[in-house]
């Protein structure tokens, strides 16, 4: 597994959206949004809504289920996390 982004934990990412580094979404058109599937450390399935705001001064955010993600693992202000990028094929 490849890290390839880590966050410590702000207000605003608990309460409202987190925000994500410009290079994790390369090549994703501005002014539109995705559904993306992430998968915690115990194998759960989450799909989060990424947003690219037009523009070249904002970052995307990813909302939607992120918020049952921090409920769900009790996040809050200070915590950290990483996503990392698995290469692998799934073999499920």
């Amino acid at each position: 597994m490849e890290k390839i982004f880590t966050n410590k934990l702000n207000i605003t990412d608990i309460e409202r959206r987190i925000v994500l580094s410009e290079n994790l979404i390369k090549g994703f058109p501005r002014g539109h949004e995705s559904y993306l599937k992430f998968k915690d450390e115990d194998g759960k399935v989450w799909t989060f809504r990424c947003r690219v705001p037009p523009g070249g001064s904002s970052r995307p955010a990813l909302s939607g289920d992120w918020f049952l993600f921090v409920r769900s693992k009790q996040l809050k202000v200070g915590d950290v996390i990483e996503i990392a990028l698995d290469r692998e094929k799934d073999r499920t």
